[in-house]
Order: C-alpha cells, then sequence, then structure tokens
C-alpha cells in the first residue's frame, strides 16, 4: 500500500468511527451552526447562480453540487435550499451512510441528495463508482474543513476542478488559516468540526508534553489524520489557480472556531477561497 492510500485509509477508519455522534457535541453543533451562517451571509460572493425554487420545490433549470468529504451533509443541507441536485463523495462509508440517512429525513430521494463512497484522490481507474458522468460537470464543488486532511493539496484541487462545468463551475474551500497568520478585514465568513467520537476523540487527548499539527497545543489522537497544519491565503489562490480556476477569492471568518470541550482547547480562525474553472 502507497503512503498515500496508507493515510486515506488512516481517515476513513478515524471517520467510520465518528460518524455516527459526528454532530453531538455542543462545540461540535457551535462550528457547523458558525460555518452555515458563513455561508448564507457570503453565498452571493461564493459566486454560483442559485436557483430559486416554488413552493414545490420546483426551479424550472438544474444546478448541481458536489460536496467532496461530505460527511453527513452538514454544508449539502445548507445549500440545498438553491441547488437542485447534490452528490456527496466520502471516504468513509459511515459518513455516505449518515449522509443517505439526512436525506431520508429530509424527504429527498437520490436523485436530489445522495452520496457514495469514494477517493478523488486515488487511481481514477480503482474508483469507477465516482466515475460516471453524474459525477463530472457540475455547478458547485465544496469541501469544507477537511481540506487539511488531504496530503497531496495540488492533486485534490486538480481533481475538484475536473468535476466542474468549463468556464462557469465554481470550487468553494472552507478550512484554517495557519495559527499567527490571521488577516482581518478580509471579510466574513461538513461543517467538519472535529466531532471525533471513539477511537478519535479530541476530548481524550494525549500528554501535555507532546504537540499537535494544529500548533502549540497538546497532541490528540487525530492528529494522524491531519496532513496540514492550515493555510494561507497566498497558498490557496496559487492552488486554485495552479488547477485551472480564475476569479480567485478569498475571504476569513472574523469569528474563531473553538475546537474542544470547553472551546478553548483549540480555537483557530477559517477562511473561504472560492474560484471558477476556465473555459
Amino acid at each position: 500500500m502507497s503512503e498515500a492510500a496508507t493515510f486515506s485509509e488512516k481517515n476513513r477508519q478515524c471517520f467510520d468511527e465518528l460518524a455516527e455522534s459526528y454532530d453531538d457535541k455542543v462545540w461540535a453543533k457551535d462550528i457547523l451552526r458558525d460555518i452555515a451562517a458563513a455561508i448564507e451571509e457570503n453565498r452571493d460572493w461564493i459566486g454560483v447562480d442559485w436557483v430559486k425554487k416554488d413552493a414545490s420545490g420546483h426551479s424550472g433549470r438544474e444546478v448541481r453540487m458536489l460536496d467532496y468529504a461530505c460527511g453527513p451533509g452538514n454544508i449539502a443541507s445548507t445549500l440545498f435550499p438553491y441547488v437542485t441536485h447534490v452528490r456527496g463523495i466520502d471516504l468513509s462509508s459511515g459518513m455516505v451512510k449518515e449522509f443517505n440517512r439526512r436525506a431520508g429525513a429530509l424527504k429527498l430521494s437520490p436523485d436530489q441528495f445522495h452520496a457514495l463512497e469514494g477517493d478523488l484522490l486515488a487511481d481514477p481507474a480503482t474508483q469507477s463508482a465516482i466515475g460516471g458522468e453524474e459525477f463530472f460537470n457540475f455547478d458547485l464543488v465544496t469541501c469544507s474543513l477537511a481540506f487539511h486532511h488531504m496530503e497531496n493539496s495540488e492533486l485534490a484541487c486538480e481533481r475538484f476542478v475536473e468535476r466542474l462545468k468549463p468556464g462557469s463551475g465554481v470550487l468553494f474551500i472552507i478550512d484554517l488559516v495557519p495559527d499567527g497568520n490571521h488577516h482581518h478585514g478580509h471579510g466574513h465568513g461538513r461543517g467538519h468540526g472535529h466531532a471525533h467520537g471513539k477511537g478519535c476523540d479530541h476530548d481524550a487527548g494525549l500528554a501535555d508534553d507532546k504537540q499537535s499539527p494544529w500548533g502549540p497545543y497538546p497532541a490528540h489522537p487525530t492528529d494522524s489524520t491531519i496532513a496540514h497544519a492550515g493555510f494561507t491565503q497566498e497558498r490557496m489562490e496559487s492552488l486554485l489557480t495552479g488547477a485551472g480556476c480564475v476569479d480567485v477569492k478569498y475571504l476569513e471568518l472574523d469569528k474563531e472556531l473553538g475546537f474542544g470541550p470547553d472551546l478553548a482547547n483549540i480555537k483557530r480562525r477559517a477562511f473561504m477561497v472560492r474560484g471558477r474553472r476556465a473555459e
């Protein structure tokens, strides 16, 4: 097994373990609420030609969204009122199950809201389930608070952009600013939330003399699934441009996100970045 495959497997196992309890902790719910509010506040800034649905849910045209590392569907649920079809992809079969369970709770059909297990960073020949036409030509590809779990950032962005409509499709990523790299005043901001459960629990912690890739915090069991401690504005703009995006824009959220049982364990600022696939 390659090093990349091994890293993906660590993430798969960890998030399978936490899938059923992903949103249960109060602090995780707070993160998800704050991310959803930031998306609503900046929906026009994202730059998608959203649909306006009538009372019966019909819009007259399609707007298709792909949510990668979709988790249980938090971001997909936030944006579904403004799109017609959502496809989710996640490494974790447990997360996919929760995503599709949410579709049932929302009384949405699989055509409207459905996820499959898959890995966009793997060899495409091994990913036939997500290789069909329905997994291309999206109006929007999202990845929320999961990008720092992907070892090869360049490849990830390239694979995201490949799934977009040429000339109009938008890539939208939410992730974390590195500690000490805050750029105040740029704007406002799955919900990933790191709402970890058995075997991946931030509440458990490790010895205080060990340091986390997050910064000057005690290490946690999930550290083995984190590939990057955050991304600067310059890094994200370079990644999206290099992957074939134009009209790249960046916003930093004003409110810090608190990762931990007392919201003091880890406090980080988050950003949004968007870019449109070139012709």
